[in-house]
């Protein structure tokens, strides 16, 4: 673990310094001095378009520092001289100027001297082409634009009469494309002591994965499937498989927001180490969702509730998580996260609760 752990440090900075280098031309936009032009409300505001999407637009003004997002319904008229790319519809692709806006629809102005009107609600995203020709990491970002992406790793060592050495990682791929939601989501932590005398004591060793599938079906009304698995050698679990399906009902949907509610039906199957195995039918009832601010600050989190279908009180699962995630530089961010763990655990020194906070660093992509 010495080893692994001397390897891991190095090239978690080395991650660090090229995500860097690879956001350096996010902004992108220093070389042109044209400037748009945005009615609101009456008031013309001069400055730059940031970004593009179905709800409005991140405007950046001259006299200013910052964005602010305006949403379409607030925009009375629209002019650009910069070209766009805006990406919309089944995977649609235009490149032009910022001609106007009309009754729901966008009206740009191609190379070749036509029109294009889209649907305001259908754009997925747009930026300017100096942007997307001057930074590697909006291209990435926006070839992928269904998905997203982040890595949490935290690292720790304190050296005493009694050495430790932490390490936790996390692994968070998301792809929103209608009618389907994918979330795979990883977790690992590992910890141990070294007393004075050589030995080494493992105070930590856990693993969390779960894919979450989604299929919408009719308005806010979605179908899931979810399987998950988990151990814990600490708290005696040797490993845990717990799949659950079943139906939803989303609250928003959106690019920056999201709420679903998912209830359903599952099958407990699990191993304890020196004791017993265990399976039970389960019930399952949850929350999932998150909210971005416009300054990038990010409050996720997700709960669900396993109880068994013959024996509730006796066997059950729990799980809490809550995120705030603080962006730093892009793509860096400092993210801190409580979790909450309750579940009918058979050994008596270990018990049922387990709570733990964490705060480490996050590449978002």
């Amino acid at each position: 673990m010495q080893s692994l752990y001397k390897i891991f440090l190095p090239v978690w900075f080395l991650i660090l310094f090229l995500s860097a280098l690879a956001a350096e031309g996010v902004s992108g936009d220093v070389g042109e001095d044209s400037s748009e032009i945005v009615a609101v409300h009456g008031q013309h505001l001069k400055g730059r378009i940031q970004l593009f999407d179905s709800e409005g637009i991140a405007f950046e003004t001259d006299f200013g520092k910052g964005e602010i997002k305006i949403e379409y319904q607030d925009i009375e008229q629209i002019s650009s001289q910069r070209l766009y790319l805006l990406y919309y519809g089944e995977d649609q692709v235009v490149q032009g100027r910022i001609m106007g806006i009309e009754k729901g629809l966008l009206i740009i102005g191609t190379d070749q001297g036509h029109t294009v009107s889209i649907q305001m609600a259908s754009i997925h995203t747009g930026l300017s082409v100096h942007k997307y020709k001057t930074s590697w990491l909006t291209r990435q970002r926006t070839r992928f634009r269904h998905w997203n992406a982040s890595m949490d790793m935290g690292v720790r060592y304190e050296r005493t009469a009694i050495d430790k050495n932490k390490l936790e990682f996390g692994l968070m791929l998301a792809r929103r494309k209608y009618p389907t939601r994918f979330v795979f989501d990883f977790k690992y932590a590992y910890e141990f002591q070294k007393q004075s005398g050589g030995e080494e004591l493992t105070t930590k060793d856990e693993l969390t994965t779960f894919l979450m599938c989604e299929y919408d079906i009719r308005g806010p009304w979605f179908l899931f499937a979810r399987p998950a698995y988990e151990y814990d050698i600490p708290r005696s679990i040797e490993g845990r498989l717990y799949p659950s399906a079943g139906f939803g009902y989303q609250v928003y949907n959106k690019k920056n927001y999201l709420l679903h509610f998912p209830i359903g039906f599952g099958y407990v199957d699990e191993n304890f180490i020196d004791i017993s195995k265990n399976s039970y039918p389960a019930g399952y009832i949850g929350f999932d969702g998150f909210y971005t601010f416009s300054n990038g600050i990010k409050l996720s989190g997700n709960l669900y509730y396993m109880p068994s279908l013959e024996k509730r009180d006796e066997e059950w699962l729990f799980r809490f998580d809550f995120d705030v995630k603080l962006p730093i530089v892009d793509p860096v961010a400092l993210i801190f996260r409580i979790t909450e763990v309750n579940d009918n655990n058979p050994t008596p020194d270990v018990g049922t609760n387990k709570f733990t906070t964490l705060l480490a660093l996050s590449l978002d992509f």
